[in-house]
């Protein structure tokens, strides 16, 4: 499949807007066509997520639709202009499913990251060694070696964004058991629990860790990531990961709610001095 078939994330986002906006005018395709100066197949191309479209062509054809909301323009035209941009992932599509892409290219243009993980380090604090042992027990495929190399290495890239010049923040709840649980053994444990360590003294990651103690929680559905895109966060999605894809929801009840959610754990959990200590007392008995 062609780059510009794939049908990412943000494709999807602003071919939906089309083909509501086009519905809710009640035209067909081929008169939308007409009316905007574009083939059929081509609006189809862009509602199905097919094809990306042009900031410049989206824009045109928002105006024959009379869609005058700033700030709904503002989201869709932003869409549009990520979804063309190139990124390392690129590299990566035809090793992926898409939904892995997306989040990885959504994560690039975010400005506030918020993630909850009771049972393992999230991917973007993780060492390799860490990163090496989740991947090859994973029950998602079976990966030869050289396969879970390259999905080592794919992770890896992903925390560049800590060395960006203005990283985006980084708000992290991890369950106790995620430093309890002994991926790769105690030496590569100890590790990962400097590397966490090191990563929450900066100040764009905050870092929390909900203990045992806290009993029942806010979080036990289950891990997410809320991703604000955007230096305005014009869209914000939440990621949901499953043993076979990657879910995206994006309606606004929704993202509140995994919003207020992790609030809550968030005052559930250890404050960040308290949360390096608990790290550094398991890193000690390792």
């Amino acid at each position: 499949m062609r780059r510009d078939d794939r049908e990412t994330y943000r494709r999807r986002m602003v071919g939906d807007a089309l083909k509501k906006f086009r519905e809710d005018l009640g035209l067909t395709q081929r008169a939308a066509g007409r009316l905007c100066d574009r083939s059929q197949a081509s609006l189809s191309a862009y509602e199905n997520g097919h094809r990306a479209i042009r900031p410049r062509d989206l824009k045109h054809i928002l105006d024959m639709y009379d869609i005058a909301d700033e700030v709904v323009r503002a989201r869709l035209l932003s869409l549009a202009a990520q979804g063309r941009q190139n990124g390392w992932w690129n590299d990566f599509e035809e090793r992926f499913e898409v939904g892995v892409i997306d989040h990885v290219s959504l994560e690039a243009d975010s400005s506030h990251i918020r993630i909850f993980d009771p049972l393992l380090v999230t991917g973007l604090l993780q060492t390799d060694e860490y990163a090496r042992a989740v991947i090859a027990a994973s029950g998602t495929a079976t990966r030869t070696p050289r396969d879970i190399e390259i999905a080592v290495g794919f992770r890896m890239q992903r925390q560049r964004l800590h060395e960006q010049d203005r990283p985006p923040k980084i708000s992290v709840v991890l369950g106790e058991a995620a430093l309890r649980q002994l991926m790769g053994g105690p030496d590569a444990m100890r590790r990962q629990c400097d590397k966490l360590i090191s990563l929450s003294a900066r100040p764009h990651v905050e870092l929390r860790i909900l203990p045992f103690g806290a009993g029942a929680h806010a979080g036990v559905d289950g891990a997410f990531t809320i991703l604000s895109v955007g230096p305005d966060s014009l869209l914000e999605v939440v990621a949901i990961d499953s043993l076979t894809r990657s879910w995206y929801v994006d309606e606004p009840a929704d993202v509140d709610l995994h919003s207020s959610t992790f609030e809550r754990l968030q005052e559930v959990a250890l404050s960040e001095l308290h949360s390096r200590r608990l790290i550094e007392q398991v890193a000690s008995e390792l």
